[in-house]
């Protein structure tokens, strides 16, 4: 609970992104589209007041409410929806600028679904789904912990990797056969960074530089683990992919 508009306005500064930069202008704003692969300018379609009130006497609008937005995109017609609080907030200048912060979105914001992951064990997905999650919701050092979960699971469940230290069971798993492929010594090593930059997530560290986790962390620590699953299944499920279309082309029977 707050005990005023002032506590509020604080908390949501504090916890939530600021997405004022992706605004546009009215009608658009610069977002990612997960079909399209590519960030454009979405059309925003929809905006609605998420919340109303009569609770004020003569005020029959709570302003401090966050907004329903419905996002489009142009080019193949999907759409998102933002949770978004739109204020006015005076800067240290003495000016006031309009600020947005993204409560939620719907779907989030990161890519969370991956096809070529596989579906078992679902413990993989369900880990990379919920750092996605996290991200969307400005939790970065949870995030940084689900990725770190989601490696263990590939390097235990998938590659075989005795159970033991994360680290040696990431060079452990070198050279072994996988997905038409063998493991990496890249594997090993982008993996290291995934452990230890979950381990700072999930342990408080002594390294004052090290405290904050933030967005732009989260966000290079997501990029660092798709060179994982390029590397093990999107990588190797393209090329099979365009084995069988070559060999359906030519009438290539197996």
């Amino acid at each position: 609970m707050f005990a005023n508009r002032d506590e509020l306005r604080s908390y949501v500064a504090e916890n939530y992104p600021e997405v004022t930069d992706s605004r546009i202008d009215d009608s658009h704003w610069d977002l990612l589209c997960s079909f399209c692969k590519v960030t454009r300018g979405f059309q925003l379609i929809k905006r609605e007041i998420a919340g109303e009130t009569t609770n004020y006497g003569h005020f029959d609008q709570d302003y401090d409410a966050p907004k329903t937005y419905l996002f489009r995109c142009p080019v193949c017609h999907a759409f998102k929806q933002w949770i978004v609080y739109e204020w006015q907030i005076k800067d240290d200048a003495g000016k006031w600028r309009s600020c947005y912060f993204r409560v939620t979105s719907v779907p989030s914001e990161g890519l969370e679904e991956i096809v070529e992951l596989p579906e078992n064990p679902s413990s993989l997905r369900t880990a990379y789904r919920q750092a996605i999650r996290a991200m969307d919701a400005n939790a970065n050092i949870a995030a940084a912990a689900m990725f770190r979960r989601a490696l263990q699971v590939i390097t235990r469940d998938l590659l075989g990797a005795t159970p033991g230290n994360l680290a040696n069971e990431l060079h452990a798993v070198v050279g072994k056969p996988f997905n038409g492929g063998v493991v990496t010594t890249n594997f090993a090593n982008i993996g290291y960074i995934i452990k230890e930059v979950g381990n700072q997530g999930a342990h408080p560290d002594k390294d004052t530089d090290l405290l904050e986790f933030t967005a732009e962390d989260a966000n290079d620590l997501q990029q660092i683990f798709m060179e994982v699953v390029s590397e093990l299944f999107i990588i190797p499920a393209a090329k099979e992919k365009a084995k069988q279309d070559f060999m359906a082309r030519r009438k290539v029977v197996p």
